[in-house]
């Protein structure tokens, strides 16, 4: 199944296609084919199956485990894309553009803001409230630390998500359970509080406003998330 976009800014779509071409990863989807009719641009790619993050924040929030497990997904793929013979940068990274399939793979869409590592960018592309601040200044130079904030702020989103308690269960409607199993429960809980403190910190470190301040790679953001034991 493929997808279709279509725009009238023909030109910005066409540089689009170009980036997918290069790309052969896992996170993103695959280019299929770019035509132009009149001034319209036309793009197909993969489809995609699954929901967007956006879409599930409204209705649930993240484990510490899966959002590093998503997290670990995400900067992996970045790092790629970071390590190609000619950099780019994704600049756009939003709980809106990563979707996450059936079987639990996180995949990244809409590659419309990529530009090019190397040199000077001029050009303000980005979501408020994910995009670096450097982004919007448009007097630097831009740095992989930009995609390092997109995907802080992205994680953070997954773990404070804007549900006001909704799909909580009550405390009088919990099931009951066994001392065993509350227990282990209990030990669980207490695993979880820790791995989420780790993980807290390590997102303020991707997020610091001033880029030198921030972690500034995907190497080093694979290598703080904080581990876990998968068995568990």
């Amino acid at each position: 199944l493929y997808v279709c976009k279509i725009s009238w800014k023909a030109e910005t779509l066409e540089w689009e296609a170009r980036v997918m071409k290069r790309l052969r990863h896992p996170l993103f989807p695959e280019y299929a084919d770019f035509w132009r009719e009149g001034r319209l641009g036309f793009l197909l790619r993969e489809y995609v199956p699954g929901e967007s993050l956006e879409e599930m924040l409204e209705r649930r929030r993240f484990s510490a485990r899966q959002t590093i497990c998503v997290g670990r997904m995400l900067a992996e793929g970045l790092q790629f894309l970071h390590r190609l013979p000619e950099p780019l940068l994704f600049r756009d990274i939003k709980p809106a553009n990563v979707i996450i399939r059936q079987d639990g793979r996180a995949a990244l869409v809409d590659l419309g803001c990529v530009c090019e590592m190397r040199g000077k960018s001029d050009s303000r592309a980005g979501s408020p409230g994910f995009a670096a601040p450097e982004q919007f200044n448009g007097d630097g130079r831009l740095t992989a630390a930009c995609d390092v904030y997109g995907l802080g702020q992205t994680l953070k989103a997954m773990m404070e998500p804007k549900s006001h308690g909704l799909g909580r269960t009550c405390e009088s409607e919990k099931p009951w359970m066994g001392p065993e199993k509350r227990r282990k429960k209990e030990r669980q809980s207490r695993k979880e509080k820790k791995l989420k403190k780790g993980l807290r910190f390590m997102l303020e470190a991707c997020t610091k406003e001033e880029a030198a301040c921030r972690i500034q790679n995907m190497e080093s953001v694979l290598q703080a998330f904080p581990e876990f034991d998968k068995k568990q």
